[in-house]
């Protein structure tokens, strides 16, 4: 069977606005994840795994097991890192700097399932059960060159997302074990105390 790519525009697709749609109903998400960053500055690809969790409206939390541990959280225009082996921890507000702001929640756009602002910021091409965002805006573009998502599961969530920079190096992200709307802590979009 040939599937043909359809572009969406003013006007989304039936199939493509339906399964965003779904995807939007999800209110949190937690997965496990393997992340390979693949770069000419690396002799080899770098390989990390860890925690994923998602939580409407825009919280996230990215948590690093494996090979050394660190975690990012973001919580609307709030930014949080902390390197533990590093004895690094920093939280930054973001809502002076809507460029920042709107860059790293632009990152994470995959998760959202908000269909109006993935067509409002990305061209997207989609062929199912995979789309292709291609950022509209220059600051972005400048970052990510395009994202490749993968969707599968019912309801149909995003298991993989390949980051495509400019330069060629690229971003594979792996999602495993979902779980769709899980009771997650209170402490789930803090960083840890040092």
């Amino acid at each position: 069977m040939l599937l043909l790519p359809l572009m969406l525009s003013s006007d989304v697709p039936a199939e493509a606005e339906a399964v965003w749609a779904r995807m939007a109903q999800v209110q949190r998400l937690q997965a496990d994840f393997t992340q390979v960053r693949y770069s000419r500055l690396l002799s080899r690809p770098f390989s990390s795994t860890g925690e994923l969790r998602f939580e409407r409206p825009g919280k996230l939390a990215w948590e690093v097991r494996e090979p050394s541990a660190s975690t990012f959280v973001m919580d609307g225009t709030m930014v949080g890192m902390w390197y533990p082996d590093l004895g690094v921890r920093e939280e930054i507000d973001l809502s002076g700097s809507p460029e920042a702001a709107s860059l790293v929640q632009g990152m994470m756009i995959w998760l959202g399932g908000d269909i109006d602002t993935v067509s409002e910021q990305y061209d997207m091409s989609w062929t199912p059960p995979q789309a292709t965002l291609t950022p509209k805006d220059p600051t972005m573009k400048a970052v990510v060159d395009h994202l490749d998502l993968t969707l599968s599961g019912d309801p149909l969530l995003v298991t993989s997302v390949v980051i495509h920079e400019p330069d060629g190096d690229r971003v594979e992200i792996t999602l495993e074990n979902l779980r769709v709307d899980p009771e997650l802590p209170p402490d789930a979009f803090l960083l840890p105390e040092r």
